[in-house]
């Protein structure tokens, strides 16, 4: 869910961004919005990785190169990006789960929360979905989809740590063994996974393909873009389309790698090829500002206001109203959050520790 865009020049990336975020929340919640769950709607995080490659590309590979940014300055803007909605989602995530569950799971709630507040992954099951008791193996059990971030936050360190030795072959050679793993998944369980403790480990191939895909992409990329409105439209529905489309069962293993290798770096290429008009422009930023808020935070985001609406006393559609109000709560909230809180304290972290020239800008739509 990278979201560092050094330019306006990728605004059309921004608007997908968005898109996926806005997509993620409704599959998640399928059964109160009434929508189908569509088999491929997990490839949003696939390209949420891919598009990391290609921003922190844009973002970083020349000033790596050129020397003018060390790998602690990196480290340190990649975490000052990455942190704070993160903290965020996980604080909503904290009171999401006590105010769902009883107080007997307060204790279980507290042992996740050290190994959580470090961005790393718990094996504390907690019962998500209470009243239903069944424990849930998520590895992070206070706010499941952050576990996307554990992966980004990993080959974002990698990217710093081994710069120097990620050429194209290299790349390639990344790409290749990861499309491997994925193609074993593909045909003995799902690509779906890296949420759950017993599919965690397809998390690493997930990463592993598509952001190196996206990396490539932006460093062979070739100069001019189009503005064209209905292009952009195009493309944006374009990925509604792909991640609801269905395939036949007899081929859905080879569909499910085949969409999962091809999609996600596809749609990258071809929203970094063409930009918006300038009346869409502030849309598509506005919409690239929010995207991570709405990911990090959607899930607590939805348990709390569902917990509150379901006991006012005299609501007859309890559902209906959580759906109407999440929607336009979490977009508020994210913007809210971004604007007072994420962009505010990034800045003063950043100019605290080495002076705003040194830092670099801060984008308040950026994720990279």
């Amino acid at each position: 869910m990278d979201t560092t865009n050094t330019s306006s020049r990728y605004a059309t990336l921004d608007g997908l961004r968005g898109i996926g975020a806005l997509f993620v929340l409704v599959q998640h919640f399928s059964l109160m919005y009434h929508s189908p769950v569509f088999a491929h709607a997990y490839l949003a995080v696939d390209l949420f990785f891919a598009m990391s490659g290609f921003v922190i590309g844009s973002a970083y590979d020349k000033k790596i190169i050129s020397g003018s940014l060390k790998f602690h300055q990196y480290l340190l803007l990649r975490v000052v990006r990455l942190y704070p909605l993160y903290l965020a989602g996980l604080a909503l995530g904290v009171i999401a789960m006590m105010v769902r569950l009883p107080t007997s799971y307060w204790a279980e709630i507290a042992s996740a929360l050290p190994v959580s507040v470090l961005m790393l992954p718990s094996h504390v099951a907690l019962p998500t979905f209470y009243p239903w008791l069944t424990t849930i193996d998520f590895s992070y059990p206070l706010d499941f989809p952050a576990w996307s971030l554990f992966f980004e936050l990993m080959v974002s360190l990698g990217y710093g740590l081994f710069f120097r030795f990620l050429s194209t072959r290299t790349l390639f050679l990344i790409m290749c063994v990861s499309s491997v793993g994925l193609g074993i998944a593909a045909y003995t369980s799902t690509l779906n996974g890296g949420a759950f403790w017993s599919s965690f480990y397809l998390g690493f191939a997930r990463v592993g393909y598509s952001f190196p895909a996206g990396l490539l992409l932006y460093r062979h990329r070739r100069p001019g873009q189009s503005h064209n409105h209905l292009a952009t439209v195009a493309v944006l529905l374009t990925v509604i389309g792909l991640l609801c489309v269905s395939w036949p069962a007899a081929h859905q293993h080879a569909s499910d790698l085949f969409l999962a290798l091809v999609v996600p770096p596809a749609l990258v290429w071809v929203t970094t090829r063409v930009e918006p008009p300038a009346r869409l422009l502030r849309l598509c930023a506005f919409s690239g500002m929010v995207s991570y808020g709405i990911y990090a935070m959607h899930v607590p985001f939805e348990i709390i206001v569902q917990e509150i609406v379901y006991h006012i006393h005299g609501i007859s559609h309890p559902s209906g109203v959580t759906a109407l109000l999440l929607l336009p709560g979490v977009v508020l909230l994210a913007w809210a959050t971004d604007r007072y809180y994420d962009t505010p304290l990034r800045r003063a972290v950043l100019a605290r520790s080495r002076g705003r020239r040194a830092a670099g800008p801060v984008s308040s739509n950026a994720r990279a």
